[in-house]
């Protein structure tokens, strides 16, 4: 069994962090190795006037926090995880009562993602809302991203409803995180609001013109994403949690309905480098980047904590690994660079549309970096949004998300959307008047354009996104974004 080089990985952690300033927020990159420090490499501050950051310092770990509710749920043996959703939820509306416990672990439910669907009706980012009202929001959206089964895409959405799903059986997720905590003697902490105190947090900042502003959100907190810790805290929860049995469990990828092999577990997916399937898992909230990865035989684990919107810590995690383990960077993935002709793209119907950029792809407003595979074809490397796509014949063909797809060059269309009117969609309202299109309230109301896709389709921006509108009758239009597929207006 070969060493691992920690002084190499050290060296990589510090070339990656050089251009973190220490007058500018930063991270910290943490290596351990059967419980003891081997590599601590950190840059930038806490916050203006707050020091340096380090070890202790406490950050969010956004969805890092998934692995963990896995682990708290298996531990509870409240469910099976082939048990339906509606078993557990009664009031659920039959699609999603029909998704499986590992279906929505796995990010295999189609369950639609709260905060996306939130957007497309036009509520802000930094809005305020409440667990009991999302939850009966939720409970009665009556469709799905895609068939149960069918394909792995990322959502929030089921590890909100089975939060809730666990409180009924008298399982509070922040009373099991903080029993471990206690147990563990560490700082793990589960929070209900981004406003509630958590000792010693360090602020999260986001780029901005001519400097950074603090990130906030004000969506309730949920088991996707409500832990916060230092990098020591995360790695002593892992060198608890990696000898145990249950670690195997969530780190096993959940295979599709048609028996098909994933790469994403419960909350942990599997990450390529070299010859290596490394378990870990990365997450992101405004301000804040988290990821880890770790050897199970070895009990090693490698965590990036950062308090920047623009900190890549699954990148700068799987850098640092691969110099760890002597990977060669000829072995690590090459970037794609212009893997096909750039520009808008969109499957012949349906609300499939795509962007093509150097060394990535946007699919329904969300991107992925992808790099050369083999015999022509461009790969992404996360277990979570799999792609393997090609240009040939003057379009994209291959798989998102382990779905078949041909993709066709948008072209330049002046269809006219004869979708003048109100438009309604619990309670939210938009206007459409020829190509344009008006969403909002008082200083908030935007009027944007609609950008043809061509079949009945247009794209506007809003929100800081873009996102899809579909016809679907005279009197229904549906809007779409990666997380959330279905959510419909109605002509009023």
């Amino acid at each position: 069994m070969s060493r691992r080089d920690w002084l190499a990985a050290e060296a990589a952690a510090h070339e990656k962090l050089k251009s973190w300033t220490s007058d500018g927020p930063g991270g910290v990159v943490l290596g351990m190795e059967r419980g003891m420090p081997r590599l601590i490499a950190v840059a930038g501050h806490c916050g203006a006037g707050r020091g340096p950051l380090g070890p202790d310092s406490v950050f969010r770990w956004a969805s890092v926090t998934k692995h963990v509710f896995a682990t708290c749920l298996l531990e509870s043996e409240a469910f099976s995880l082939d048990m339906p959703l509606g078993e557990a939820l009664c009031e659920l509306a039959a699609a999603p009562a029909a998704v499986t416990v590992g279906q929505a672990l796995a990010m295999q439910g189609g369950l639609p993602d709260p905060r996306e669907c939130l957007t497309l009706l036009g509520v802000g980012a930094h809005e305020r809302t409440e667990a009991d009202a999302l939850y009966t929001w939720m409970a009665g959206f009556d469709w799905l991203n895609a068939a149960p089964g069918s394909e792995v895409a990322y959502s929030n959405g089921g590890y909100r409803l089975l939060e809730m799903a666990l409180a009924r059986r008298g399982f509070v997720f922040s009373e099991m995180v903080a029993a471990h905590a206690a147990r563990l003697g560490i700082g793990m902490r589960a929070s209900e609001f981004w406003t509630d105190p958590v000792p010693g947090l360090v602020p999260g900042h986001v780029p901005e013109a001519g400097g950074w502003s603090e990130g906030i959100q004000g969506m309730h907190l949920s088991a996707a994403g409500s832990l916060s810790g230092s990098a020591m805290d995360l790695a002593r929860w892992l060198a608890d949690l990696m000898p145990r049995a249950i670690f195997d469990r969530i780190a096993r990828p959940l295979p599709l309905g048609s028996g098909e092999a994933t790469g994403y577990g419960l909350g942990i997916s599997l990450t390529r480098i070299g010859n290596m399937a490394v378990p870990g898992h990365g997450g992101a909230q405004a301000g804040y980047r988290a990821g880890f990865l770790c050897d199970r035989e070895r009990e090693i684990a490698l965590m990036v904590l950062t308090n920047r919107d623009d900190g890549d810590a699954t990148g700068l995690a799987a850098h640092v690994w691969a110099a760890l383990c002597g990977v060669s960077p000829g072995v690590l993935p090459k970037p794609a660079g212009e893997w096909a002709p750039p520009g808008l793209y969109a499957a012949a119907e349906g609300e499939l549309w795509a962007e093509v950029r150097p060394g990535s792809i946007v699919v329904r407003d969300a991107e992925e970096m992808l790099f050369e595979g083999d015999d022509g074809w461009f790969v992404s490397n996360a277990a979570q949004s799999r792609m393997r796509l090609r240009y040939e014949d003057g379009a994209l063909t291959g798989e998102l998300f382990h779905r078949p797809v041909r993709l066709l060059p948008v072209a330049a269309d002046d269809e006219a959307p004869d979708l003048d009117g109100d438009w309604m969609c619990d309670g939210a309202h938009l206007q459409i008047r020829g190509r344009t299109l008006h969403w909002g309230r008082g200083p908030l109301r935007q009027t944007v354009t609609l950008m043809p896709l061509g079949s009945g389709r247009w794209l506007f921006s809003a929100g800081g996104r873009r996102i899809c509108l579909c016809r679907l009758t005279r009197d229904r239009i549906k809007l779409s974004l990666a997380r959330a597929r279905g959510v419909e207006y109605r002509r009023v």
